[in-house]
């Protein structure tokens, strides 16, 4: 793992190898990634309203700054049960192609964000089980942790075909 005051190389002023900047979090008992592009902010959980009708993975939606944001479950896309929602319960806003207000992701809490070299990036191993490999697209270990990175994108064109 890299902090981010190693990444600038000290002769140059340059970035001393290619990066990936990391939001981790926990979902159930295993740690995930999404990168940080296109994410928007990281906000308590509020009144969040269910919408009859929708897949078992959409929590409902909020009304946030004036915009109505659908949130999902993202622990259920990928097979780790459903969520409960705690004082540690974060939702994730982010941006995505489809959906013009953004979208929550409902995670159990969030731990850090991270600097990790492209380089430790690894393809997912062929016996994940099949309902994460749509939504994950490489693994890093940090420390202890085998951190899952999910494309956020991916989940999105799911929700919005369902």
């Amino acid at each position: 793992m890299i902090r981010e005051s190693e990444m600038i190389n000290k002769v140059d002023g340059k970035k001393s190898q290619e990066t990936v900047q990391l939001l981790t979090f926990q979902l159930s008992t295993t740690w995930y990634g999404l990168k940080i592009e296109g994410i928007r902010e990281i906000i308590k959980i509020s009144k969040i309203t269910w919408v009859p009708g929708t897949a078992s993975y959409v929590v409902g939606v909020i009304n946030h700054r004036g915009m109505i944001i659908p949130i999902l479950d993202i622990r259920e896309l990928l097979g780790l049960g459903k969520s409960e929602i705690t004082e540690e319960s974060r939702i994730i806003i982010v941006e995505v192609e489809n959906v013009s207000t953004g979208l929550g992701v409902l995670v159990d809490n969030i731990a850090d964000m991270v600097f990790v070299p492209a380089s430790e990036i690894v393809a997912i191993p062929l016996t994940m089980d099949k309902r994460k490999t749509r939504y994950v697209i490489g693994e890093v270990r940090i420390e202890e942790k085998l951190i899952g990175i999910l494309d956020i994108h991916t989940v999105s064109v799911e929700e919005s075909k369902k």
